[in-house]
């Protein structure tokens, strides 16, 4: 019978029980120093994902150094995420490709990246909507006056693709917590410019069209007629 164990599971989202598959226990030593590692095969109790735990114990640390593969995320992907290239038109499935990249970068702790793949990515969308007015700042007020974004949203994407330019020109390395407040914005933008027109479409749709006005006179008047 297999123990259980508390790991990271991406899937569900913080510490879940893991049932452990298979465990490997290996000691090293180098002269005066010496360490171990443990590599465990683990199966979240819950969404039945299975991982690699990789926790080593070297000499001078404060703790065990642990370490997961797939690598832990400390932010979940949005729920919309895996069904969002249906709302694609063809030549926008950049979308869809840099988000993944940029959430990669995320999961392996690469805040610089993920910041320099969300300019690239609202760059070229603001592009593929508005056409290339040759300058930020022009495709920005192009892409509000296009009516993409409001005013409060265009102000946000200024400050968002500025992190971006600081983070690749200058030498600005954002912190986790900026990392955060770029990918939500970011992902703001992108289910306001492609999730919401297609859910609001698809209300429409489902919505019975209004009674003309006249019509509805008409009727109102033919009843007062036949009433007693």
């Amino acid at each position: 019978m297999s123990s259980t164990t508390k790991a990271h599971c991406n899937t569900c989202g913080g510490l879940r029980n893991h049932d452990v598959l298979h465990l490997e226990n290996s000691k090293w030593e180098d002269g005066e120093y010496s360490g171990s590692d443990q590599y465990e095969t683990l199966k979240c109790c819950g969404c039945e994902n299975i991982k690699l735990r990789h926790t080593a114990d070297y000499p001078g640390a404060d703790e065990p150094i642990v370490n997961y593969f797939p690598a832990s995320i400390f932010r979940r992907v949005p729920e919309w995420f895996d069904l969002f290239w249906l709302d694609l038109p063809p030549r926008e499935k950049f979308v869809e490709q840099l988000l993944k990249e940029i959430y990669v970068a995320l999961q392996h702790n690469l805040p610089s990246l993920a910041a320099m793949g969300v300019r690239s990515l609202l760059e070229k969308l603001m592009i593929s909507k508005t056409g290339d007015q040759g300058t930020f700042i022009k495709n920005i007020v192009e892409f509000e006056r296009l009516g993409y974004v409001s005013r409060i949203q265009r102000e946000r994407l200024e400050a968002i693709l500025e992190a971006g330019h600081a983070t690749i020109h200058r030498t600005f390395r954002p912190s986790k917590e900026d990392v955060i407040t770029l990918v939500d914005l970011t992902e703001h933008i992108v289910e306001t410019v492609y999730l919401h027109e297609a859910k609001v479409d698809a209300l429409k749709k489902r919505v019975p069209p209004r009674t003309p006005k006249k019509t509805a006179t008409k009727l109102s008047k033919g009843a007062a007629k036949v009433a007693p």
